[in-house]
């Protein structure tokens, strides 16, 4: 049976029996535990459960750190994204089937959770094969004609980090749905101290590793240069300006200075012009004959 038969299979049997609130899941229990317990650190499987604890009670004090998030086994180097009108990637099982979300998987496949995933890509799509009126299993069928890939350029680059508002995101959800958290989580607690690429696998990716970094680096370079030679450009032309505004306000105190010197010439002239009227005055006074 191909592996998303049995992905299908398993999520289906959890979401049924969580919508009934009753049941066990019996479908690929085996295959279950193991993928389950290979995500898990071995200090979970060496400590005795003393208190018999439930498996929900143990798992949950663990952090973000505590995790192992990425197997380099089950690196195929591509990551089917979504398929035909669906936003997510559809899966057909025996009893009916159920849509998976890739989006909230990315650190499985070895990279970084850089925010929180938007409603649409989440978008639920769930039928029984005996209730299925909508006849969603041939819309599965269909969507599986076209089926679109992110490679490794599209995603980026390999790390384990998750962004504080996916972390928050997390916790919203796993306090709304009441999972039984032991410790009171909070953001601070559950967002890793410092992240670390993922190093890597085969020569190949370490040579594309290589040349990506060298890339960016030559990229980082480029723009750096460009910045300095715009900045020399700007500087220069503050320069100018600064000259430009120096040598106007030069021309403003000659201009104060000659505005000056015309009033002074105009007050001299105006006080001449008074004595000269005044003088003229008095001459035309001695010479009139009724005098």
């Amino acid at each position: 049976m191909p592996s998303k038969s049995l992905l299908a299979d398993t999520y289906h049997s959890i979401h049924y029996r969580t919508i009934k609130k009753d049941g066990t899941i019996l479908c690929c229990a085996p295959l279950l535990y193991k993928w389950f317990a290979s995500h898990l650190p071995q200090s979970i499987f060496s400590k005795e459960n003393t208190g018999k604890s439930l498996w929900s009670q143990r798992i949950m004090p663990l952090t973000p750190d505590d995790i192992i998030w990425y197997h380099a086994a089950g690196d195929i180097g591509a990551v089917i994204d979504s398929c035909g009108k669906f936003p997510n990637m559809p899966l057909i099982s025996r009893y009916g089937g159920i849509t998976y979300n890739p989006a909230l998987a990315m650190r499985q496949f070895g990279y970084p959770m850089k925010e929180k995933p938007n409603n649409r890509s989440l978008s639920g799509e769930c039928y029984l094969n005996n209730k299925d009126y909508a006849n969603m299993r041939t819309k599965f069928v269909q969507a599986w004609h076209t089926v679109r890939r992110l490679d490794r350029h599209q995603l980026g680059k390999k790390s384990n980090f998750g962004h504080p508002s996916y972390t928050q995101w997390v916790i919203d959800r796993d306090m709304s749905f009441g999972l039984p958290y032991t410790l009171l989580r909070s953001l601070s607690s559950t967002v890793p101290h410092a992240f670390l690429a993922l190093p890597p696998c085969t020569q190949d990716e370490y040579q594309e590793r290589l040349a990506e970094s060298n890339h960016e680096s030559a990229a980082w370079k480029r723009k750096y240069n460009e910045a300095m030679l715009k900045m020399e450009t700007m500087s220069g032309q503050l320069e100018q300006n600064d000259h430009h505004i120096l040598k106007q306000r030069r021309q403003m105190i000659e201009i104060d200075e000659l505005l000056l010197v015309k009033d002074r010439l105009l007050d001299q002239y105006a006080n001449k012009k008074k004595r000269m009227d005044f003088f003229s005055g008095a001459q035309s006074d001695s010479d009139d004959p009724s005098v």
